[in-house]
């Protein structure tokens, strides 16, 4: 790697013909990698530019370096320089929405870089505000809204034609307004609340505080799709000729007929996908649809999506039952930091912790507590793990390291 390399910014690298060519078709592969391993601060621009240039990878094989780097100059030009070497296709739209696409990441365009990478992926009509006693609810898409009186409340979707609320309540859709097809059902379920839902096709969700899912009233496209922010534990019922889709604001995860858990919250760092049985992929959703690359899943792995470098990881998950024992009313972590585990608690029991200013929250801790408990119960073992004292104030619990360890660090 050559030394002057060391000193110079992204855009000036980006003027390097070698450093081009191995982003559009990954040549000199290990001595890039070995450069971005000493710089990672580069690497979220690089994937970046990748996933763009990745599109005509089977349009620049034989190209020269000093080629590549001419069309890097001057993108616009590439349909002609392309037409001119082959005669075969015309490309200049695709090159177009590149150039877009590049100007949003290398000149800062607020507005195209929150439209291409902060797109949301469904538009809910209802909102979850932390601290509120409000209801569970499910809003149909015929514009009906139906309050679910219970803290686990169930809903499940009979054909499409009846909708039955915890074994009690019947909606007969023939007797209501025409749902309208072209919008989704939502089911809302706030802090301190949970819900299990079956769908029309007969797969089971569970989903945890804090979360909403949309949903159709019958899956009639070439793919069953439901949107999902929050965590939820799907068991998808088979169907080789429709894959059932998940899509957060930010992945996708498709499955044929699988058990799977995603945390998708907004407020935290990662999505994490664990899988328990079969098989999925996990891919970044963008605007074009077409800058996707897919992480395939199998049994007893974890797939986290860290939403800062916008980067996949993988890695092996041997107690994966710990990602659903939510769903039985446990709480197990393992090596999970203390922040994390608040999180969580402050979902399920609609609470709010406030923590000393001198208090470090990225402690590990390891651990089982049981959520079917109270939430003063569950602080009392949450304090005995985490070393930790509390205070109970209304709908806050003040936090800050016992006395004994505070006195040994003075």
């Amino acid at each position: 790697m050559k030394k002057e390399y060391l000193d110079l910014s992204f855009e000036e690298l980006l003027e390097d013909s070698k450093f081009v060519a191995w982003m559009v078709r990954g040549d000199h592969q290990q001595e890039w990698e070995s450069f971005l391993s000493e710089h990672p601060e580069f690497r979220y621009k690089v994937k970046k530019v990748r996933k763009i240039l990745n599109l005509l990878h089977e349009r620049t094989d034989n190209l020269s370096e000093e080629e590549l780097l001419k069309i890097w100059r001057n993108i616009e030009g590439f349909d002609d320089h392309i037409k001119n070497r082959s005669g075969r296709i015309k490309l200049f739209s695709m090159i177009r929405y590149a150039a877009v696409l590049i100007l949003a990441l290398f000149v800062g365009s607020a507005g195209l870089w929150i439209v291409t990478n902060h797109q949301k992926s469904y538009n809910y009509t209802s909102s979850i505000v932390p601290g509120s006693a409000t209801q569970s609810r499910l809003l149909l898409s015929n514009g009906t809204t139906v309050d679910l009186e219970k803290k686990d409340s169930k809903i499940a979707m009979n054909n499409g034609k009846k909708i039955v609320i915890d074994n009690e309540k019947i909606i007969d859709l023939s007797q209501t307004a025409v749902p309208d097809e072209s919008k989704m059902n939502e089911v809302v379920i706030p802090f301190g609340k949970k819900s299990q839902l079956i769908l029309a096709d007969g797969t089971k969700v569970w989903l945890n505080a804090g979360s909403r899912m949309a949903f159709p009233t019958k899956f009639t496209s070439k793919k069953r799709e439901v949107f999902l922010e929050g965590e939820a534990y799907f068991e998808v019922t088979h169907n080789q000729e429709l894959p059932f889709v998940v899509n957060t604001s930010e992945l996708s995860i498709k499955v044929l007929g699988t058990r799977f858990n995603v945390s998708a919250y907004d407020s935290d760092r990662l999505t994490e996908t664990v899988l328990l049985e079969g098989k999925v992929s996990v891919s970044e959703r963008s605007m074009l649809g077409l800058l996707k690359s897919e992480t395939i899943l199998s049994p007893n792995q974890k797939a986290s999506y860290d939403h800062t470098d916008r980067l996949i990881t993988v890695k092996s998950e041997p107690d994966v039952e710990f990602a659903i024992a939510w769903t039985e009313g446990w709480f197990k972590f393992s090596q999970h930091s203390l922040q994390d585990v608040i999180n969580k608690l402050q979902r399920f029991y609609n609470v709010q912790f406030v923590f000393d200013t001198q208090f470090s929250t990225a402690d590990l801790i390891s651990g089982k507590l049981d959520l079917k408990e109270s939430v003063e119960a569950v602080m009392v073992a949450l304090s005995d793990v985490a070393n930790i004292q509390y205070r109970v104030d209304g709908n806050k619990i003040y936090i800050n390291k016992k006395i004994g360890e505070l006195l040994m660090r003075k």
